[in-house]
């Protein structure tokens, strides 16, 4: 009897958890304004990044928001993170303060294979259109951009930055 309680006791927890951990999506007029869309990496040191928008983020580092990215490795691996807007941190999670039209810059310099980043057109929420395009890290304009709906990877095998941006439909 005791053992059965243990297990039940263990699963809510593990529940309870897994709720509170998941991205909720909290609306404005029908818009998500809390959202994480995940950009999966090949050929990087890490795997995956994360970007989104969250009520309590700011457009600088948040602690418990925020996650910062692993150093670089070695053996010919590509190194790719996510860049802060102040250009002080590399980050693997980069959520962002609420707004009409956010921004993130993904950095990658390619080992040996391209570094391709590919995401999920469906976890890109209703009433959002996110865009991506390479850019030289200088100037206001990309170089090229995608709408993030049609097409659902990018990859590079020079040294690039790409702006990922994402815009609420029928901003006012």
């Amino acid at each position: 009897m005791i053992p059965m309680l243990i297990v039940a006791l263990f699963f809510s927890v593990i529940s309870a958890t897994a709720e509170e951990a998941a991205p909720t999506a909290v609306a404005d007029k029908g818009v998500a304004r809390q959202f994480e869309i995940k950009l999966d990496i090949a050929n990087g040191h890490i795997g995956h990044v994360y970007i989104g928008c969250h009520e309590s983020a700011t457009d600088g580092y948040d602690m418990r928001i925020d996650d910062m990215a692993p150093p670089a490795g070695m053996g010919g691996i590509g190194y790719t993170f996510l860049v802060s807007p102040d250009r002080e941190h590399n980050l693997y999670r980069d959520i962002r303060a609420y707004a009409d039209t956010v921004r993130w810059v993904f950095y990658a310099k390619p080992g040996r294979k391209p570094v391709e980043v590919s995401w999920d057109a469906v976890a890109i929420p209703d009433g959002w259109d996110l865009f991506c395009g390479s850019w030289d890290g200088k100037s206001e304009a990309v170089s090229s951009r995608i709408d993030c709906r049609q097409t659902t990877r990018v990859s590079t095998d020079t040294v690039s930055f790409f702006q990922f941006w994402i815009v609420r439909q029928n901003a006012e």
